[in-house]
């Protein structure tokens, strides 16, 4: 605008009430929501609640000590447990192709997760009366007659998880007697320098 750059002031009735929404059904729909839940319980009873996770770290130096479910199990411990990727997933285990391994002892503990799973499921042929055997073995017509309690377990087989903290303990005289400061030091030093002290003997040898 001209003069004193009054800034534009236009009060236009823009009827706001007609588009706000409110919502004062809150304990209904939570109550909906609540047998929601249970009736998707009932239908898929007796299947797990959850899909069975591997055991993971958390990333970076500052949560690698900390356990916890992961999204799913990667390709080579599949493989690992005799399975295949399509098979776990219908019966109730999560595949993630892009997880890798990094570390053995992690592979070898969520292969035995894998195993102890299999151990313990109860798989309902897709026929009554007629058990297929397949990557895994229907379970025989006596098994499936027998009542199973659904398991409701969020992490379907409980892990052990790592203490957060260590428990404060007596500090012996051996242990003071350890320099481990100097200890870190010369192994750094002898991992740095390996090459050189190579690169020495070597050339004693050849001069000899």
């Amino acid at each position: 605008m001209k003069h004193n750059q009054q800034l534009p002031n236009a009060h236009l009735r823009k009827h706001w009430t007609r588009f706000v929404k409110t919502f004062y059904n809150q304990p209904a729909a939570k109550r909906r929501r609540q047998l929601r839940r249970r009736s998707l319980a009932l239908s898929s009873s007796p299947r797990p609640v959850e899909l069975l996770r591997p055991v993971v770290r958390g990333q970076t130096i500052k949560y690698n000590s900390v356990q916890k479910l992961g999204r799913g199990f990667s390709l080579i411990e599949l493989k690992e447990a005799g399975l295949n990727t399509a098979f776990a997933r219908t019966i109730g285990i999560s595949v993630d192709h892009r997880r890798r391994n990094l570390n053995q002892e992690e592979l070898n503990n969520n292969v035995k997760r894998l195993k102890a799973y299999l151990s313990k499921l109860v798989l309902f042929p897709r026929v009554t009366g007629k058990p297929k055997n397949g990557v895994v073995k229907d379970s025989t017509n006596e098994v499936v007659a027998q009542p199973v309690a659904q398991n409701t377990n969020p992490e379907v087989i409980t892990f052990q998880r790592t203490p957060k903290r260590e428990k404060a303990t007596v500090i012996s005289k051996e242990l003071r007697a350890k320099n481990v400061y100097r200890r870190l030091r010369q192994e750094w030093y002898n991992a740095k320098f390996v090459g050189v002290k190579e690169k020495r003997k070597q050339a004693k040898e050849t001069k000899k």
